[in-house]
């Protein structure tokens, strides 16, 4: 049998009728396999009166949909046909189920195919590649290793090619820079006296090299983007594809792009960076190469001064422009590597189902893992759009902290909070229709199956497979199976599931209020004070005599409450609890402010000095995008010497004189973005609006979504241009003030008492 993990997929039109195609990474090589003869299928009810149509075929189905109608499918030899008819019904009115999903995903899912599969058959080589039809096949997990290519390329500010440069590792390592000029070739530069010299010759090395992903820093958007259109205006196609097939570049409505390439798949590390969850300042090569590999771009500037140093070293310094040009495809190779990005999304595409390109899209994730399910349960589902949501559903419970300063305070936590409550109460669409049969009544009233349902046991294989993951060291495969579970809280209260229902969301968000809350009323009942709450957390101050054997003291707390719940659910709801508390950390010293202009303690906001030493932030300023560094250092520092017992009076005086000198003028800048196209913005002009549109009288035809702005005594102005006046006291009074006060209300002292001497003299 051969084994292959999908690269990519697509649907067309043969014939004699649909073919899927799927491009398979195996061991060693890349195959092709097409199906033909199968079919599209959506349905329809059953009363439902049709004319006869050769489009399709109707069949009497033993299935019917949530609403307990009886329905039919309607089978369809052609795509085109079927998106035809479904048109056509829309128009008419005629409700169809299903009708939103792509025939070729239908295929995978309904075969328990994620990602990977064996397969078996006659097979030709074609133009350098095997290609299978209609193989036998059967699911495996299969991840092999890749040949991979980074790709960068360097222009002038207009439209001209500079350079292409790569950098692929896999079976052996090629560097190479294609670049304009007349110099001999040496050190892996190549020269060309022309644009189309150059693309011609990368395009045929391109199949010579031969990578099945691409990687790159905005690299559809700007690089893939760029060649296509360069290609377009000389007459060439932009053949990247396996058997020279073209690069096909598609922007969504939400800006992103996405680009199809037979065989290949193109993945681009700010958007992968962001579905791996990883936080940073920006998501500038600069920024993210710094924080993960402590090394830098050898190009810092950014702007104009960028593109001029860029012009510069292509007029005199070739070889120069080519080190940096190839270093910016290492340097991305190197994040990849170090962040293991590649094995991390090949594990979530194998639990997931969804291939590489289609990651992040939990809903259709969802459908892959629960819809082959419903169908065997004898239902079908609803189209997406069909779904109306009802009512907004309670988040989780967070308790009004206890504002103030706390000494030894112990974290526990809830494993899997949200997946376990489904778990343990059979919470699930399928169960909820079957809620008469043997049924467990949450705390909102709703009944669930205990045993008609699905996700409940879906729950338990992921959690069984992320406790052998950890068992195994597997990081990547770990956090792809919690993703994917933490998912389906989310998935189920949206209207962009053809699932959702009002009851699944609340039942889980208000079960879970139910337990923190049962949770607290046990720990304060047996001699503990909680001072803080969130959803499944729980925040509890030691005893004196308990402080030295804190980790065994919390450890028990964790034991005593999985205990207490496991009795009362077993006695209220006569189901065994799958919940389980756990220890997560100490903080020596906790800090909860009230809220700002309010005597109530705040939400989601906390300060804690960890037993380990270190300051660790929760929705405060110091971990926000939308405040200065300023705010940030200004905010790290104070608590420091806060948690140390240092004076605070004399380091804020000493702080606003530094700032107010200009020592900390590269930490003022604001960084917002735009919510929607910047001439949509009439009614109002916030400071970022006002930043953005001096860019734009600057450059008409820039595209602005980031704005990065300055406030001075003339108003916002973009960060890039030059900065004079800065408006130190609107920094002091809506950055400084406001953190400083959080800390000197418990002290009975206010920031402008302290500053005020300064301040007054400050113009």
């Amino acid at each position: 049998m051969n084994k292959g993990f999908i690269i990519n997929d697509s649907i067309t039109d043969g014939a004699n009728g649909i073919e899927f195609h799927y491009w398979l990474k195996r061991e060693n090589d890349v195959a092709k396999v097409i199906f033909t003869g199968e079919k599209a299928i959506f349905f329809i009810e059953s009363d439902t009166e049709l004319s006869a149509d050769r489009r399709f075929e109707r069949k009497s189905l033993n299935l019917k949909a949530f609403n307990g109608r009886k329905v039919d499918g309607l089978y369809f030899k052609f795509q085109k046909d079927y998106l035809q008819v479904k048109k056509e019904f829309e128009e008419r009115g005629i409700r169809t189920y299903e009708s939103d999903i792509w025939a070729n995903d239908r295929f995978l899912m309904e075969r328990f195919i994620n990602g990977s599969f064996e397969f078996n058959g006659p097979s030709q080589n074609t133009k350098g590649y095997e290609t299978f039809v209609n193989p036998n096949i059967k699911s495996c997990s299969f991840v092999p290793k890749f040949e991979i290519m980074s790709l960068d390329i360097e222009t002038s500010l207009g439209t001209d090619l500079y350079s292409i440069a790569i950098h692929q590792i896999g079976t052996e390592e090629i560097k190479k820079v294609y670049m304009i000029g007349d110099l001999e070739d040496r050190d892996g530069v190549e020269f060309f006296q022309t644009e189309k010299d150059l693309l011609v010759k990368f395009l045929r090395d391109f199949q010579d090299f031969n990578p099945e992903v691409i990687v790159g820093w905005h690299v559809i958007g700007f690089d893939l983007k760029f060649l296509e259109d360069k290609c377009l205006s000389l007459g060439l196609k932009l053949n990247l594809g396996r058997n020279n097939s073209e690069v096909r570049l598609d922007q969504r409505a939400n800006g992103q792009w996405f680009a199809n390439i037979n065989g290949r798949v193109v993945l681009d590390g700010p958007r992968v960076l962001k579905l791996a969850f990883y936080q940073f300042e920006n998501f500038k090569l600069s920024t993210v190469s710094k924080a993960v590999l402590g090394g830098n771009k050898d190009i810092e500037a950014e702007g104009s001064e960028k593109v001029e140093e860029i012009e510069r070293r292509f007029h005199e310094d070739k070889f120069s422009l080519a080190k940096y040009n190839l270093l910016d495809c290492t340097l991305v190779l190197d994040i990849f590597s170090k962040l293991s990005l590649v094995d991390h999304l090949t594990k979530r595409v194998l639990y997931s189902g969804l291939l590489l390109d289609k990651l992040g899209i939990s809903t259709r994730a969802f459908d892959h893992i629960y819809l082959p399910k419903v169908h065997r349960k004898g239902f079908v589902a609803n189209n997406v759009l069909d779904i109306q949501k009802e009512k907004a559903s309670l988040g989780g419970y967070v308790m009004e902290a206890k504002a103030g300063l706390h000494e030894h305070v112990v974290v526990l936590d809830f494993k899997s909070l949200y997946p376990t409550i489904i778990k343990t109460f059979k919470i699930d669409p399928i169960g909820r229709l079957h809620g008469n049969i043997d049924p467990v009544t949450t705390v909102t009233g709703v009944q669930y199956s205990k045993k008609e349902h699905i996700l409940p046991g879906i729950i338990d294989e992921l959690l069984l497979k992320r406790a052998e993951a950890k068992r195994n060291n597997d990081q990547n495969l770990s956090q792809a199976v919690k993703i994917l579970m933490n998912s389906f809280y989310g998935v189920l209260g949206s209207a962009g599931c053809r699932f959702y229902h009002a009851d699944l969301a609340s039942s889980i968000t208000e079960t879970g209020q139910w337990i923190l809350k049962q949770s607290i009323q046990y720990i304060e009942e047996n001699g503990h004070k909680v001072v803080y709450g969130d959803t499944d957390s729980l925040f509890i101050k030691l005893n004196f005599l308990e402080v030295g054997s804190r980790d065994q003291t919390a450890n028990d707390l964790a034991k005593k409450i999985n205990n207490f719940l496991s009795e009362k659910i077993k006695k209220r709801f006569s189901v065994e609890s799958h919940l389980e508390m756990e220890y997560e950390k100490y903080f020596s010293k906790l800090f909860l402010p009230f809220s700002r202009g309010g005597d109530q303690g705040t939400k989601k906001r906390y300060v804690g000095l960890l037993g380990n030493g270190e300051l660790y932030f929760s929705g405060m300023e110091y971990v926000r995008s939308d405040w200065t560094k300023l705010a940030k250092k200004f905010q790290f520092e104070l608590f420091k010497k806060y948690f140390h017992g240092e004076s605070l009076e004399e380091f804020i005086k000493d702080f606003v004189a530094e700032f107010k000198s200009g020592l900390f003028d590269d930490l003022i800048i604001y960084k917002k973005r735009l919510s929607k196209p910047l001439d949509e913005y009439t009614k109002s002009n916030p400071p970022h609006v006002k930043a953005a549109k001096l860019l734009r009288e600057k450059n008409p035809d820039m595209f602005i979504k980031d704005v990065e702005y300055v406030m001075t005594r003339f108003g916002p102005i973009p960060a890039s241009f030059e900065i004079k006046d800065v408006d130190y006291s609107h920094y002091i009074d809506k950055q400084l003030a406001p953190i400083g006060n959080d800390v000197l209300k418990f002290l009975e002292k206010d920031f402008d008492d302290i500053v005020s001497g300064s301040q007054m003299t400050l113009f």
